[in-house]
């Protein structure tokens, strides 16, 4: 598979495990199904708990992998900025 794919396919992998981990992030947030009129026993919070680790770990990964394939770009980066703060 070609690097690009690769990569496209990471970032797409990565803004979907995103999505999810916020989404299932502001359900379980404090105080929110209570303040929507809704209880406990009608929202699936197991399932939502799970989906929110699961996609946090999963987003830690491609996060991880996401740096590793910009690695270069990166140390550019980092090299420009300590150059104009140096000077």
């Amino acid at each position: 598979m070609k690097r690009k794919t690769v990569t496209q396919i990471t970032t797409l992998l990565l803004l979907i495990s995103t999505i999810i981990c916020v989404i299932t992030g502001f359900i379980k947030w404090p105080g929110l199904i209570t303040g929507l009129g809704l209880t406990y026993r009608q929202v699936p919070l197991t399932l939502i708990t799970e989906l929110h680790d699961w996609s946090g770990l999963v987003m830690t990964i491609l996060v991880a992998l996401h740096v590793f394939q910009f690695k270069g770009m990166m140390k550019r980066m980092v090299r420009g900025l300590t150059q104009r703060s140096s000077s």
